[in-house]
């Protein structure tokens, strides 16, 4: 009895070694027909050796311990690679991903990860990790997690939030991007206000207390910037030129803290702006840049990933699936779209009219600049002259705008390149104006010019305000009311154009005026601040959907782009004027011949230290700046070299990823044919001449086989005729097998292979054993 019971458990496992061998017989063969064994060249040794290690771990499933065995067998082949057995967060985080993407139940991945903590912990022991090196493991662990939840509270405490989401939700992505590039702007005006005030205002302020000063104020003082205003905190002229008592031992040095706060400020937001446009190119435009299905993955990520499943009020999910709406309406419409087919004098006329058009807008902003320049050199008008000035100039970049948009209207551009066009146009008309006042002021014989240009900063951010948060909405108000009654037929759309324009033009007015005008920054904070109110109150109530939609990804890079260009002209302009400038009658720097002097005289001494002197004027020779120059031009070159060795490896790597897609296609249309009984696989012939390369590959590199298992010829031929037929086939009325007469070589390629002729032997080996 005990033998018959020893047989049978012998029987069995014979039989479940057997029918695990066929299974790996029949998926490696399957493994050879995949489109990526197709090519000559690709991963074909790596699929090999993951074809055998995944054979070897369906061989161990139905041993006895089979969850340590394949745990066993997954730790000896991450202890291969160094970089994961290594006792640092760096391969902590490794190990972490590599079980996070490993294909096994949860179960195995605590068990691997036990086994791997042990096999970590011994090799530590044997190379004990020092005193520094652990403190510095602590030190980045801290780091990374305090930065991470730094990130989670900025994130739980984002300004307007759902506000923005609910514009987006009514008018699309494209409206949300003005409303995200004023919070944006809103929070650098904000932490911007917080610097001046502690360190220039404030102490200034202080200053004033102990000098009992009084002024009086006019009606027209709060317009013009003059008379009252002129002599307060609010401008350059007002601050203070030596050092500022303390009832402390302590001494605060204006012209340092007003000139090194004012130099910081620029420089670090300059660099913020350059960081926050580098990101958003890199992440809009050239992360999305991946071969013609780029917006395909976006599409298909939207639709598998873009629902929120935390939604649970009947408004909010109403809200989120228009959102969607809208966000596939931006995408189809940018996959959809098709540059018509012109003859090529169609093409040299549109191009000839671009270029036409174009001079004559930059002729028409060469104009304006020219005659504001006369203006300003007209001397009739004494009185309240400033206010008239300032009323132009408003006019002018209220007005120009609306003429530029119709101008493009006469070019051959899409939606958005008219966008883009439109912006920069009106983005060089007030960068014009802007530099034009700062070059007329600086050159007036004025006493106190910069005190006189920041009156003019302080001018235009006022009127600004009456014609942003009173006309525009009025116009807007009377606009939508017209649409509701049935007087108009177009219905109003939210002009992203004209929108966008006056946050830059009232930036740039602000990095112009902040140096000569520092509570500028709390007017244009404060401005920014009701702007959103209101402007959120006309876009949903008054506005609709407009009819040609875009992806806003890569107008706010535009945007983040001009605001950053308004800082770098601002910073140019700023340095050349007023840097090399006297200010003996005014300001914090009276006591110094130029400006610069606070550098050289007030804190490097250079009068004193020859030496420092000597290499100063050397460093700003032409050779070392050509050198440093020279240098540059070739980190750029490099940087470009490796950048479009990324690119090809980034092409080399998506066209794996299509070829392991289509290999997933094709095993699963494998499986559905031998789910259907059709146990024969021949593929379709392909016709290759003898000339060509691949079949060169197929008759001489993959002969007989390239496969991990190999088998003689007569077998297969003696599975060929042995082979029984299938059942299921002769009672299907209908096949999807057809079949394909056999041709001379079929005994020699992988193409003859038969996944039941290799079953059938299999199970004969099998009974032959069982039987001996």
């Amino acid at each position: 009895m005990e033998e018959e019971v020893e047989s049978i458990e012998m029987n069995t496992s014979s039989a479940r070694r057997a029918y695990t061998l066929r299974n790996n017989v029949a998926r490696q063969v399957a493994v050879n027909f995949m489109p990526s064994r197709q090519i000559a060249h690709n991963t074909l040794r790596l699929r090999r050796v993951n074809s055998e290690h995944n054979a070897l771990l369906d061989a161990l499933v139905d041993a006895p311990d089979a969850a340590d065995a394949q745990a066993d067998i997954i730790v000896r082949e991450m202890e291969q690679h160094q970089s994961l057995m290594e006792d640092n967060p760096v391969s902590e985080e490794l190990r972490r991903e590599a079980l996070r993407d490993l294909p096994q139940c949860l179960t195995m991945k605590r068990n691997v990860r036990a086994k791997l903590s042990a096999s970590v912990s011994l090799r530590s022991k044997r190379r004990p990790i020092s005193f520094l090196k652990r403190l510095k493991y602590r030190i980045s662990f801290a780091w990374k997690r305090t930065r991470d939840k730094f990130r989670d509270f900025i994130f739980s405490i984002e300004l307007w939030y759902e506000a923005i989401r609910n514009i987006e939700g009514h008018l699309g992505s494209a409206v949300g991007s003005y409303f995200h590039l004023l919070r944006w702007l809103f929070g650098l005006n904000l932490l911007l206000t917080t610097f001046l005030l502690c360190f220039v205002v404030v102490p200034q302020a202080l200053h004033d207390q102990a000098g009992n000063g009084t002024t009086e104020l006019g009606a027209l003082d709060f317009i013009s910037g003059r008379g009252g205003l002129e002599h307060t905190l609010l401008f350059y002229g007002h601050y203070h030129d030596a050092e500022i008592a303390s009832p402390g031992p302590l001494r605060y040095y204006m012209p340092f803290a007003y000139f090194y706060t004012m130099f910081c400020l620029y420089l670090m937001f300059f660099a913020v702006l350059c960081y926050r446009t580098a990101y958003s190119y890199r992440r809009n435009f050239i992360e999305p840049s991946g071969g013609t299905g780029a917006l395909s993955q976006l599409l298909a990520a939207k639709l598998f990933c873009g629902w929120d499943f935390g939604i649970a009020s009947p408004a909010g999910a109403a809200l989120a699936a228009h959102a969607l709406y809208l966000e596939f309406k931006e995408l189809l419409n940018e996959q959809n779209r098709k540059k018509m087919i012109t003859s090529a004098w169609v093409r040299v006329w549109q191009r000839l009219a671009n270029v036409l058009v174009t001079v004559l807008a930059l002729a028409i902003i060469a104009g304006i600049l020219y005659g504001l320049w006369l203006l300003l050199a007209v001397e009739e008008l004494t009185e309240n002259r400033e206010i008239y000035i300032s009323l132009a100039i408003t006019a002018v970049v209220s007005l120009c705008p609306v003429l530029l948009h119709f101008i493009v209207k006469l070019e051959y551009y899409e939606a958005r390149t008219a966008f883009y066009v439109t912006l920069a146009r009106t983005w060089l008309l007030d960068i014009g104006i802007l530099v034009i006042l700062l070059i007329y002021w600086s050159r007036s014989d004025d006493e106190c010019w910069e005190t006189r240009v920041g009156q003019e900063g302080y001018r235009l951010v006022i009127l600004d305000v009456l014609v942003s948060l009173l006309l525009i909405p009025t116009v807007e108000l009377v606009r939508g009311m017209l649409f509701k009654w049935k007087v108009l037929e177009a219905a109003p759309e939210f002009d992203i154009t004209y929108n966008s324009l006056t946050l830059i033009y009232n930036q740039s007015v602000l990095w112009l005026g902040m140096l000569f005008s520092p509570l500028l920054v709390v007017a244009v904070t404060a401005k920014f601040l009701l702007l959103f109110y209101v402007k959120r109150e006309s876009a949903l109530r008054m506005c609709h959907t407009g009819k040609k939609v875009w992806r806003a990804a890569q107008t706010q890079t535009v945007l983040y782009m001009l605001v950053t260009l308004s800082l770098f002209t601002m910073l140019f302009a700023i340095g050349s004027v007023f840097l090399r400038s006297s200010s003996v009658s005014c300001g914090p720097f009276r006591q110094y011949e130029h400006v610069f002097a606070i550098v050289s005289e007030g804190l490097l001494q250079l009068s004193r230290h020859h030496t420092l002197r000597a290499v100063l004027h050397f460093i700003v020779r032409p050779g070392p700046i050509a050198f440093v120059l020279l240098g540059l031009c070739v980190c750029v070159y490099i940087m470009r070299a490796r950048a479009a060795a990324q690119r090809s490896m980034a092409a080399i790597l998506r066209q794996m990823l299509r070829l392991q897609a289509k290999d997933k296609d094709f095993l699963l249309n494998a499986i559905e044919k031998v789910s259907n009984g059709e146990w024969l696989y021949s593929p379709k012939a392909e016709e290759y001449g003898e000339d060509s390369h691949t079949w060169k590959y197929l008759n001489e590199v993959r002969k007989p086989s390239n496969a991990g298992f190999h088998f003689d010829g007569s077998r297969l031929s003696h599975s060929f005729l042995e082979r029984p037929k299938s059942y299921v086939k002769e009672n299907r009325p209908t096949s999807y097998h057809t079949e394909r007469p056999k041709s001379l070589e079929d005994g020699d390629t992988d193409s003859s292979f038969s996944w039941q002729g290799s079953s059938s032997y299999l199970n004969q080996k099998g009974e032959a054993e069982e039987k001996r």
